[in-house]
């Protein structure tokens, strides 16, 4: 049984300015750069404007819950590919996908860059499937969390990224 998720991120920075870092290779080689356990493909299938970002990572052992530990099979891969189509009209539509190694957890779903007065919002919706037998309910809620620290923590680092840009 899969479960929905649906959550918006606010950001400070103006739509056109946001899209411009979220389909720039060198915003997220810089998100990257640290991450001794991470791997990051970047391509622009549909020219300029567009990106599709492939990211894996070794889950770092001490940040996995209890639950999760107890069902591993193997070290806990995470796999996301997230993709950016163009600016249009203020908009920009995206999606993703992802999953994890060690545990059968799969997630996919749709972003929606836009305008806010105050800068801009991505709206992420989509659902999260666990495939554990019964402890799958009860880890879906902790991958759904894990997105959103993920796409907060991302918004950290554009926001770092464009600051640097404008300084």
């Amino acid at each position: 049984m899969s479960r929905k998720i649906s959550f918006t991120v606010q950001y400070s920075v103006p739509v056109e300015e946001l899209h411009r870092a979220l389909t720039n290779d060198e915003m997220w080689q810089a998100r990257f750069k640290d991450a001794a356990t991470a791997t990051l493909e970047l391509t622009h299938p549909d020219g300029p404007g567009t990106i599709s970002i492939h990211m894996t990572e070794k889950a770092p052992e001490d940040q996995i819950p209890g639950i999760v530990k107890k069902v591993l099979k193997s070290e806990l891969m995470l796999e996301r590919t997230d993709t950016w189509g163009p600016l249009q009209d203020g908009i920009a539509k995206g999606g993703f996908d992802g999953r994890s190694g060690g545990i059968t957890t799969e997630m996919a779903g749709s972003f929606e860059l836009r305008p806010t007065a105050e800068g801009s919002e991505i709206e992420v919706v989509g659902t999260v499937d666990v495939k554990v037998p019964l402890v799958g309910g009860a880890i879906e809620p902790l991958v759904e969390n894990l997105l959103k620290k993920v796409m907060n923590s991302e918004r950290k680092s554009v926001e770092t990224w464009f600051a640097a840009q404008n300084a």
